[in-house]
């Protein structure tokens, strides 16, 4: 008698052949776009790109646009107050503030100060010394702070505050000025908060230096308007 013959292995479905690679056919193009890797990090920094002289090279060809010291982002990002916010995360501890001139450069794109001035209110621990880091303290009402980026802020109001009442007249009010026309501020709203905070150090200097820069803003707002009419 002869021996039984085992049945054929059923065929796979034609869906299951198509979705199986045949490595004969499989290209290493193929392979590279089916390989699953990590996403890229909207911040990069050097450690990201093998370092600091490539990290250089990549923003001196343009394939990196610098956001500030050693973190920059693709060109194709833009360089909102979130991102700047974020590049300053590693210096500001949490429950504490950005504020100062490092405030109006989140917010507008002022210029970038050397230090990081970051504001710890009153009941929080004074942050450690670290280089590139100015820490202060300050009284500070929940509305006067914003999260961008994952940390806290200065509203813009609460950043033209206290330029105008801690540094002088000459370095204030061009950063005023940039708060004012690209971000909005509302100057005559920041002289109503002052006027309410009669024992502010340096208030009687921001009652200058903000009351100048509206007079010069609605003199503005007015040379813009349409030109009378000659008789």
């Amino acid at each position: 008698m002869a021996a039984a013959t085992a049945p054929p292995a059923p065929s796979p479905p034609e869906a299951v052949l198509a979705d199986a690679p045949s490595t004969s056919l499989c290209l290493p193009a193929d392979l590279a776009m089916a390989a699953r890797v990590a996403p890229a990090p909207e911040l990069v920094r050097p450690a990201h790109v093998g370092g600091a002289v490539a990290f250089a090279d990549l923003v001196r060809s343009g394939a990196l646009v610098r956001v500030r010291g050693d973190v920059a982002v693709r060109p194709t990002t833009p360089l909102t107050p979130a991102v700047r916010a974020a590049s300053l995360g590693h210096l500001v501890p949490e429950r504490t503030v950005i504020g100062g001139l490092s405030a109006a450069w989140v917010h507008c794109g002022t210029p970038v100060p050397p230090t990081v001035e970051v504001i710890h209110p009153l009941g929080v621990h004074r942050p450690p010394p670290l280089s590139g880091r100015a820490p202060r303290q300050s009284a500070l009402l929940h509305s006067e702070t914003a999260r961008l980026g994952g940390v806290l802020v200065t509203t813009v109001e609460r950043t033209a505050l206290d330029l105008a009442c801690l540094h002088d007249q000459r370095s204030s009010t061009p950063v005023l000025h940039a708060l004012a026309t690209r971000c909005g501020l509302d100057v005559d709203a920041v002289l109503h908060a002052l006027d309410l905070r009669s024992r502010r150090t340096g208030r009687p200097r921001a009652q200058r230096v903000l009351g100048l820069l509206a007079e010069r803003l609605r003199e503005a707002s007015a040379g813009d308007g349409p030109s009378p009419r000659l008789p």
